[in-house]
């Protein structure tokens, strides 16, 4: 973006001394202030322009190596320098049709040699304040534009939260109510009240992981999650995760294998790291059949540490990979017991991840397993 000094910097193209030290005298004997800068050719006012970014360029038309013409149409490929204004100064070209050629390409005004002080002035003094509309016009719609993105992707925000709201939490609240109302009958042997019991929890910490996800995307997406890095020591995080899946992991006769290095740290946020690896777990077990395996591992890099989180589940296609992490594409599949989600866990799981300026991604196969991958920066302790 150009922005129009106190005092403004005129970049003037001439091949002849002459001519633009007349120039420099003319605007020196005015009443305002200029900074300038004087260069021979089309090419050199190229490469000035693009550097030193004047708020004015004042070019002559016949120039060795780039004419003036040339010179306009190289600034206009540039958004950097396209709106930067020009004056064609000429004696040479000075008929109607060259005046339309100058416009056309790209020029904003036109003075003819030899150069009359008080027109030039004049019309220096018209395209600088033209300018500075110009510019402040297009920082208003600038900032408009941002607004309306803002809330586009606020709309677009409370329809997913709606959406989730309705389809996602309500039908299983619904079916949990169900499940009472039968419990409230009194009328099943204990054996089968003990196993609707386990169902019932097993669907309440499934609608509570995702409320939890829910939550804290929201809140992010509203609010813009603000983060607080500490050194976090890896081991005893994801024991205490494993921990907290015991009971899904036994139902489904998981086996999770901590082989992470003790001692190991990060540099990241304590609790966006315990919802990634929540819902990094979760995702696992999730998609994992009975009797399989999940293996939780890490790897030194120079300047981060890798975490594995690799399963024997079901695996994803090509396809289904290439929609995860994205907001756009973002989906829910049932799990290999029939445990549903949101489909917010991923989202926001990479959301988390670049907070703390890391990466993650996922390899996978169909029929053979996932591993996620997750980079974090690596804590140095003394």
């Amino acid at each position: 973006m150009i922005n129009i000094k106190d005092i403004p910097t005129l970049l003037i193209a001439d091949d002849q001394p002459d001519n633009l030290r007349a120039i420099i005298d003319i605007l020196q004997n005015s009443e305002d202030q200029y900074n300038f800068i004087t260069v021979p050719n089309g090419k050199v006012l190229v490469d000035i322009a693009c550097k030193k970014m004047p708020d004015l360029i004042i070019t002559d038309w016949e120039m060795p190596q780039l004419n003036g013409l040339e010179a306009i149409a190289e600034l206009k490929k540039y958004p950097e320098t396209q709106d930067i204004p020009v004056i064609m100064c000429t004696g040479i070209k000075i008929n109607p049709q060259d005046l339309k050629t100058a416009l056309e390409v790209g020029a904003l005004d036109y003075v003819r040699k030899p150069v009359e002080a008080t027109e030039l002035i004049a019309r220096v003094k018209s395209m600088l304040k033209l300018s500075a509309s110009y510019l402040k016009i297009k920082e208003q719609k600038e900032e408009i534009q941002n607004q309306a993105e803002q809330l586009e992707s606020l709309n677009q925000l409370k329809d997913k939260l709606f959406s989730i709201i309705a389809h996602d939490l309500r039908s299983p609240l619904n079916t949990l109510k169900g499940m009472l109302t039968i419990l409230e009958l009194d009328a099943l042997s204990p054996e089968e009240f003990k196993e609707i019991g386990k169902d019932v929890k097993k669907r309440i910490e499934n609608i509570d992981a995702s409320l939890n996800n829910l939550l804290l995307w929201a809140e992010s997406q509203m609010k813009g999650e603000i983060s607080y890095q500490e050194t976090i020591e890896i081991y005893p995080i994801i024991n205490g995760k494993i921990d907290l899946f015991e009971s899904n992991a036994s139902a489904k006769q998981i086996t999770i294998i901590n082989e992470t290095q003790p001692g190991l740290t990060v540099f990241a946020d304590l609790n966006h790291f315990r919802a990634i690896l929540r819902n990094l777990i979760g995702n696992a077990l999730k998609f994992t059949t009975l009797g399989g395996k999940i293996v939780i591992s890490t790897k030194r890099l120079k300047t981060k540490v890798q975490i594995l989180i690799q399963d024997t589940g079901v695996g994803m296609s090509e396809a289904q990979i290439a929609k995860l992490f994205k907001r756009e594409t973002h989906f829910t599949t049932q799990g290999t017991s029939q445990e549903k989600g949101t489909g917010l866990g991923l989202l926001l799981c990479k959301e988390f991840v670049e907070k703390n300026a890391g990466e993650i991604w996922v390899e996978s196969q169909l029929g053979i397993g996932s591993t996620f991958f997750v980079e974090l920066p690596i804590a140095y302790v003394e």
